[in-house]
């Protein structure tokens, strides 16, 4: 069938009208655009960090499972993959404790100190930061650095009281300040634990301890 001269086709009209409407309101036009592109990237980056978050934990449980049977150099690869290929998520964080712990097994404390500093400053959950600031207090008990033990400590105290370490913190504490030379400090230590956390373990250690160094 031939078409009429001079019609046009009820597509072609439609197309018109909304090239002239993008015209005539372009810069609404442009800035729906812009949200719509937004809002689609966000999605993707979304689903990205989801898909990434998923991945690296799986890896950091396939690591895990090596530990578990006896596979050590499989999980520290695992644990070197978690965190480099993957290194703002949760499990890279986990995986820098661990890697943290080896380190300071073989006596690299400079370089588990240096893991241990970025994961507390920028640890992805709250939960790890603080384990990850208990650890630092390890690696200057492990190198006999009393002096910056208990300044670590002193900070561990501060920043989480209400931690379920807290306790144990404050009477290794009262020990580096004995360590030290200090012994009034670690009888004023000692004497807070037995006052702040009553009916406790810790209180009793702290109380036993008093009568020690009386």
């Amino acid at each position: 069938m031939n078409s009429v001269p001079g019609r046009k086709s009820v597509g072609v009209t439609i197309s018109e009208f909304a090239v002239k409407q993008i015209r005539k309101n372009k810069i609404k036009f442009f800035a729906v655009a812009v949200f719509v592109l937004a809002t689609i990237f966000i999605g993707i980056l979304i689903l990205r960090i989801h898909t990434a978050e998923e991945t690296s934990s799986a890896k950091l449980a396939v690591a895990y499972a090596s530990f578990i049977y006896g596979d050590k150099k499989s999980g520290i690869a695992l644990i070197d993959e978690t965190i480099a290929k993957f290194p703002k998520t949760s499990a890279a964080y986990h995986a820098s404790l661990i890697k943290a712990d080896f380190l300071a097994e073989i006596h690299k404390y400079d370089e588990a100190l240096k893991i241990l500093t970025k994961t507390v400053n920028n640890g992805k959950s709250d939960a790890i930061k603080p384990l990850a600031h208990a650890r630092i207090i390890y690696i200057y008990d492990s190198k006999k650095d009393y002096f910056n033990a208990a300044l670590i400590s002193k900070e561990f105290i501060a920043k989480y009281p209400d931690h379920f370490l807290t306790t144990d913190i404050y009477l290794n504490l009262a020990e580096y300040y004995l360590l030290s030379g200090s012994k009034d400090e670690a009888v004023k230590v000692f004497n807070e634990v037995a006052v702040n956390f009553p009916a406790t373990r810790a209180a009793e250690n702290a109380r036993n301890r008093l009568n020690q160094i009386k």
